[in-house]
């Protein structure tokens, strides 16, 4: 993996003592935080009886989207038997393809969906299991011209994009599970409390049950007045599962994420939210029988 030139020097989630100490107590972890890594490389392993499509936004919120769905992107892609594809439609920097530091992004519209090998002409390749391609925001079409036929060779497919675009609305209708990535500001969080709420009154309950939250303190401590664990709570009491991501000074940079480089509460933060969105893509809601 190659950092650009000119990105500067990427710095670590975590500080100097604290990966120190880390490495230190590696041997010595708890017997349930080893039993919690091997049930969340187990969960994200899942098969699928057909491609599973997950959509990634920010509600409208300014949240950077793009990191969380690059890092959910390559936890499936590391722990999955089978292809997995990141698609960028929010058409701003920094961009998915930035995020998962690859210098060829592909354009949906250029993979051909003939065969897999027709495919991966019009695709960036990040690894052997991950695929990423941008696409118009603005375009619905899209979807049925080139989304859905190129998603059928992949087990999992994430699409990214903003709130409101004809392609991410597209998308949205049918897709498997959906994951909000909010600032870590009351104003956000009331934003998708009041989202869940319509949902509820519409009869709608479903998709409330099949969506993530991501509170993401993007900007270190952007709002101390959020008591982040009780508006989980109540967010929580729509069906959705909440998630906080903690300020991560890697990811913060806005340039590629180095999985290296970002805090070990981050991977497994990450790794939490991707569960979370496959368990909704595959059982349409939480999965209780996990023992998670």
């Amino acid at each position: 993996m190659n950092v650009r030139q000119t990105d500067p020097k990427p710095m670590t989630g975590d500080g100097w003592t604290r990966r120190v100490g880390r490495a230190v107590l590696r041997p010595f972890r708890p017997v349930d935080e080893v039993a919690r890594a091997i049930d969340l490389g187990v969960g994200l392993q899942r098969s699928t009886a057909t491609g599973r499509r997950i959509v990634v936004d920010d509600l409208g919120t300014g949240s950077d989207a793009t990191v969380v769905a690059a890092l959910m992107a390559r936890a499936l892609a590391h722990f999955r038997h089978d292809r997995v594809l990141a698609v960028d439609a929010t058409g701003r920097e920094p961009s998915l393809a930035t995020r998962l530091d690859v210098e060829e992004p592909g354009d949906l519209a250029k993979a051909d969906g003939t065969a897999f090998e027709t495919v991966c002409e019009g695709l960036g390749d990040v690894t052997d299991r991950l695929w990423t391609a941008r696409t118009d925001p603005a375009d619905p079409g899209a979807y049925a011209a080139g989304l859905l036929p190129v998603s059928r060779f992949f087990g999992v497919t994430i699409v990214v994009g903003e709130t409101g675009g004809g392609f991410l609305e597209t998308v949205a209708a049918g897709a498997h599970s959906r994951v909000r990535v909010v600032r870590a500001t009351r104003e956000a969080a009331l934003r998708v409390g009041r989202e869940l709420d319509v949902l509820t009154a519409q009869g709608r309950e479903d998709e409330a049950t099949r969506t993530v939250v991501v509170v993401f303190d993007q900007e270190r401590g952007e709002d101390r007045g959020l008591d982040v664990e009780r508006t989980a709570r109540i967010i929580a009491g729509s069906g959705a599962e909440v998630i906080a991501l903690p300020h991560d000074r890697h990811l913060a940079q806005g340039t590629a994420v180095l999985p290296r480089r970002i805090a070990e509460s981050t991977h497994r933060l990450v790794q939490t939210v991707a569960l979370a969105a496959l368990d909704r893509a595959i059982d349409g809601g939480p999965n209780t029988g996990s023992g998670r």
